[in-house]
């Protein structure tokens, strides 16, 4: 077998990697509730067919089902995400989820493995001591919550990925392979790609080179999730790039205002903050709405050549 027929079944497996059969096709009682079913579970009670006698392979399922994964959902999900991201998501989003362990479980328990790597590889902090030292004689509060972040790299990444919630509702909004997604799906979206970065900085500990990964995983669970074509979904990746950005910067800006009023030299926080609205926000709105008019403009012209 040629590598290119290798990739077309490696493509026709990313896109439908499940069959499903009913394997058993026998008559059942079931063992909770009595009622004589055909098929792997009663449509009565919901039970499977094949629960009965205690044995070691119901203990195994029951260590297993402590973590969600008494039917390999996590470790499944992990190898689905790595290898066919967008379509994994996309059939999350569209209610195939039976096989899929639940997003935000899967981050927080990513997110402790990354803790705990971190700590055996000695890892260094992401925020050093003396730089927190400071920033506790500034702001208590403000202190407070970059401890935190630092302490729960998972929420973290969540947090610095939710930026793009709303850029990528708005720049995908009118995508050919999945329309007028919602704005939870889009930050559900961002939660299975926050577990999915995680992993990639942690393979970086192995290789600076896998710091490339993050850029491509984005790429390519835009482009299968939504079906753009490479230009298509690069440009509006680089805009929700810009948009976040600017959030980023004037996010920063404004705290800086408030832990060093000293450098307003003179002028009121006010004033200050309305010249970094006009400076920072209202380039976010003109890039979100170019964004939108532009994808509404294409997806009525997919609508007319079909």
């Amino acid at each position: 077998m040629n590598y290119k027929e290798q990739y077309r079944r490696f493509r026709a497996w990313q896109i439908r990697p499940r069959r499903y059969t009913d394997k058993d096709m026998g008559r059942h009682c079931c063992n909770n509730c009595g009622h004589e079913f055909t098929g792997n579970y009663c449509p009565i009670c919901g039970q499977k067919a094949t629960w009965g006698r205690i044995t070691w392979g119901a203990v195994r399922d029951n260590v297993m089902l402590l973590w969600g994964m008494e039917s390999h959902s996590m470790p499944y999900t992990l190898f689905q995400l790595i290898m066919r991201p967008g379509y994994l998501i996309r059939e999350y989003l569209r209610g195939q989820r039976q096989v899929s362990y639940p997003p935000v479980k899967m981050l927080f328990i990513v997110a402790v493995i990354f803790g705990i790597v971190r700590q055996l590889t000695g890892g260094k902090p992401m925020v050093s001591e003396v730089s927190l030292e400071g920033l506790k004689e500034k702001s208590e509060l403000f202190y407070i919550f970059i401890e935190w972040l630092v302490e729960n790299p998972g929420w973290f990444m969540l947090a610095v990925t939710s930026f793009f919630s709303i850029p990528s509702w708005i720049f995908f909004r009118f995508a050919p392979r999945y329309p007028r997604h919602t704005f939870p799906e889009s930050v559900f979206i961002q939660v299975f790609l926050s577990s999915l970065m995680l992993i990639c900085i942690l393979m970086t500990r192995i290789g600076n080179i896998f710091f490339l990964l993050i850029p491509f995983y984005y790429y390519l669970t835009y482009r299968q999730l939504f079906g753009y074509r490479f230009w298509g979904t690069l440009w509006r990746l680089m805009s929700c790039l810009l948009v976040w950005v600017l959030v980023f910067f004037f996010l920063f800006m404004v705290s800086y205002l408030h832990l060093k009023p000293e450098a307003l030299e003179g002028e009121s926080l006010g004033g200050s903050l309305i010249e970094l609205t006009l400076v920072f926000i209202l380039p976010i709105a003109i890039l979100l709405t170019f964004g939108y008019l532009i994808g509404k403009r294409t997806e009525k012209r997919s609508n007319k050549a079909k």
